[in-house]
């Protein structure tokens, strides 16, 4: 009956602390692209720059999720985007005042 159990292995911190900073990393580049992109839509409002930021952190974010149980770097990146779209959501709020 062990043998049948699947095996856990134990998650790496130094791993998991790499991809928090490859998370950040990614939020910086959504941001920068939001930024780009905000500028051509910037009639719309301030508001636009958080929208555009929070797709591409999604888009980001569920390519990391799809890849969180084969690696270390995954998980971190995941919790990283998690913040950075904690972060987002309150800026949105801040400036939609």
């Amino acid at each position: 009956m062990f043998e049948t159990e699947p095996k856990k292995h134990a998650r790496s911190n130094l791993q998991v602390f790499l991809g928090f900073l490859l998370g950040i990393v990614a939020s910086l580049g959504s941001l920068f692209l939001a930024i780009f992109f905000g500028q051509a839509l910037e009639q719309h409002g301030r508001w636009i720059y958080s929208a555009i930021n929070a797709v591409a952190l999604i888009g980001v974010g569920i390519f990391a999720l799809r890849r969180v149980r084969e690696s270390d770097l995954a998980l971190g990146a995941v919790m990283a985007l998690s913040l950075a779209l904690l972060f987002d959501a309150g800026a949105a709020v801040y400036l939609s005042r």
